[in-house]
């Protein structure tokens, strides 16, 4: 029998819809019975977590613990949150639960380090709150990775490209970030997180080269392992 998977949601409405659609993508079936069951707390109502992180705004803490708590009491066996920069609180919000927690950052950085133990160096396109609390390098740096970012003028790019995102996928123009990718390539970095979970909803715009680390999709594949374990 397969585990419950609960779902803190909402960090954006579309982001966690293609959370949802990646865990369908992996979870092979014959019929409804055989997909896992899925309990979605899509709340957007959650404060912005890099306003907060960048002193411009409240707490998103006790909203996500709400979710947590609230997705445990409705019967998950294991929570997974679709938000890069909210696992900034990782370590606050698992201290309300008695379920496994995902941690969707230290899954991409040990799928790194899996796949290509030789790579010493990763490309990170990420919100404004990721880079300025070091979120990626902290795990990254436990597998001997450095995350490259990009520079000042290149992080407002990926910032205001990620808003934009939330905002209408039809606006985006992803010229900045395409610029910023081919940079990093020219500096010899092969791989690339996409380390917000808007920035998939886009990965068709980008060019062709390096290897993109959906951190989205790394998070549904261990939900669906887990969940099926």
């Amino acid at each position: 029998m397969t585990k419950t998977i609960g779902v803190i949601g909402g960090m954006g409405p579309q982001a966690t819809v293609d959370f949802f659609q990646k865990i369908l993508d992996n979870t092979r079936v014959e019929r409804d019975q055989d997909h896992i069951h899925a309990i979605i707390d899509n709340n957007p109502q959650i404060p912005d977590r890099t306003a907060f992180l960048l002193g411009k705004g409240e707490s998103p803490l006790k909203s996500l613990v709400n979710s947590a708590v609230k997705l445990q009491l409705m019967g998950a066996d294991l929570l997974a949150m679709p938000c890069n920069t909210a696992h900034y609180f990782y370590d606050e919000i698992v201290k309300f639960v008695d379920i496994p927690f995902i941690n969707m950052i230290d899954e991409v950085a040990a799928g790194i380090r899996a796949k290509n133990p030789s790579n010493k160096r990763v490309g990170l396109l990420a919100t404004k709150g990721v880079y300025s609390m070091g979120i990626y390098s902290r795990y990254l740096q436990k597998y001997g990775i450095e995350a490259v970012i990009p520079p000042e003028e290149g992080i407002e790019i990926v910032g205001k490209t990620i808003y934009t995102i939330k905002k209408d996928l039809s606006l985006v123009d992803p010229a900045g970030i395409n610029e910023i990718i081919e940079n990093m390539r020219k500096e010899g970095i092969d791989t690339i997180i996409l380390g917000c979970t808007e920035l998939p909803l886009i990965v068709d715009k980008y060019p062709m080269g390096p290897d993109y680390i959906d951190s989205t999709a790394v998070l549904a594949k261990r939900a669906v392992e887990m969940a099926r374990d």
